[in-house]
């Protein structure tokens, strides 16, 4: 029930920010043209690359140390690694800011940026530095406040979409919607940071940072194992979904850049899905493999494999049948090139659709060390079919890419699983490593 009922608050959010989103799209695309809109896309991927490279994510580790925590009512360890993940998020937020601006001068070299460009770039390090959400989401996820996170997202859609409406009216620039995505981004990452604080009041967590936290290594064992694996599995996967628009724009030019960014934007809405249902369900996997439920464990992946597998296929169908309607609806005249890198990409997003619940299942068991081999691989081919494909075939070869990725990564993840739940299955004890 409690599953469900997250389940549906996330795809409820989703779906009013994912159409909120769109018309957006539609506006900005229409508005600057695809040179235009490939620049801000630009600008915008480059500092979430940078954020991912150098920031640590923590809210993967508060889930299940915390889970474990909450599981023995031991509040005071709760509390200490509520604070190490804060500290470890304002760290690493200043961290990526100072490097996104220190390193946009290699970045306008590799992408052809002239000196205004370049300065949109510096401003936008603003929204790097507010990057402190992770510890706030877990934080929220673990108490299963999924409604606040659902409904934020939309809340901050539909202001950005006013916003961009009131620019087009008034014949605003590309520096006006630059400033309207900064100001947005950094309101999202303070109200999830107030929301977190006021659930950790109302559970009685509200002084975590009193909490001693002398050698965290020691009172939560593998911790930082645990963060450095699942954030450089992270970093691969994520690196793949921020330098292809990069790559598309150094090799194809803005144009390029912009029409990509409409085909991506659409399919990440759409897989959205996907990266919701694990958000909702990484929570309970945590506490039945604390509890060694491997039987509801196995199950709840399994359903939720069903579902997002089914949507894929769904997806794929859509795209095939009316994916030039499509691109006319969304962005207009001037983006007719979008239809064939949709149809390849939406293959691309079926395949990662069909791991949506082993994501979790695998973080859940501690696995991330043990895929690390298996997502390197899978990067390698991307970036061998980006590097060659992209030259060669233009924009679509980014989606023949992520499709060599995903080719790889979700037979290698499901062998994974399936022998570690096993294993898990033959003993009893905590560890499957």
């Amino acid at each position: 029930m409690r599953f469900a009922r997250n389940a549906f608050h996330i795809v409820s959010g989703n779906a009013s920010a994912v159409v909120l989103g769109m018309i957006t799209l539609g506006l900005s695309a229409q508005m600057l043209g695809p040179a235009l809109l490939g620049i801000l896309a630009t600008i915008e991927g480059y500092g979430r690359m940078v954020d991912q490279i150098v920031r640590l994510e923590t809210w993967q580790a508060l889930i299940r140390y915390g889970a474990d925590a909450l599981e023995k009512r031991d509040g005071e360890r709760f509390r200490a690694l509520v604070k190490l993940g804060v500290i470890m998020d304002i760290v690493g937020a200043s961290l990526s800011a100072a490097v996104a601006f220190i390193v946009i001068p290699l970045a306008a070299h590799w992408l052809n940026w002239d000196s205004a460009t370049s300065m949109m770039a510096r401003v936008y390090c603003i929204a790097v530095l507010f990057g402190i959400s992770s510890t706030p989401i877990g934080v929220l996820r673990l108490f299963n406040r999924f409604a606040a996170i659902a409904w934020l997202e939309p809340g901050l859609a539909a202001i950005r979409l006013v916003g961009v409406a009131v620019i087009w009216i008034l014949d605003g620039s590309i520096w006006a919607l630059l400033l309207l995505g900064i100001v947005v981004q950094c309101a999202q990452r303070l109200l999830l940071g107030w929301l977190a604080w006021r659930e950790l009041k109302v559970q009685g967590y509200g002084d975590f940072l009193a909490a001693p936290l002398a050698h965290p290594g020691d009172r939560f064992p593998g911790i930082w194992g645990f963060i450095l694996a699942a954030n450089g599995t992270l970093l691969v996967r994520k690196s793949t979904q921020e330098i292809d628009l990069l790559a598309v724009a150094a090799i194809a030019g803005p144009a390029g850049a912009g029409i990509y960014h409409v085909v991506r934007k659409f399919t990440l809405a759409a897989t959205k899905a996907g990266a919701m249902t694990q958000q909702v369900v990484y929570p309970d996997l945590a506490r039945l493999w604390a509890r060694r439920d491997l039987a509801s464990f196995a199950t709840t992946i399994r359903q939720v494999e069903a579902v997002t597998v089914a949507f894929g296929f769904a997806l794929v169908g859509i795209i095939v049948l009316a994916g030039d309607q499509i691109i006319r609806i969304i962005a207009g005249s001037g983006f007719e090139d979008a239809t064939n890198p949709l149809i390849v990409q939406s293959f691309a997003a079926l395949l990662f659709l069909s791991g949506s619940a082993l994501r979790p299942g695998l973080a859940s068991m501690g696995l991330q060390a043990k895929m690390m081999p298996a997502v390197i691989v899978s990067a390698i081919a991307f970036y061998a079919v980006l590097f060659t494909a992209v030259p060669r075939l233009g924009v679509v070869g980014a989606g023949f890419a992520h499709i060599a990725f995903n080719a790889i990564w979700l037979p290698a993840s499901a062998i994974l699983f399936t022998r570690s739940l096993r294993r898990a299955a033959l003993d009893p004890s905590p560890s499957t490593r």
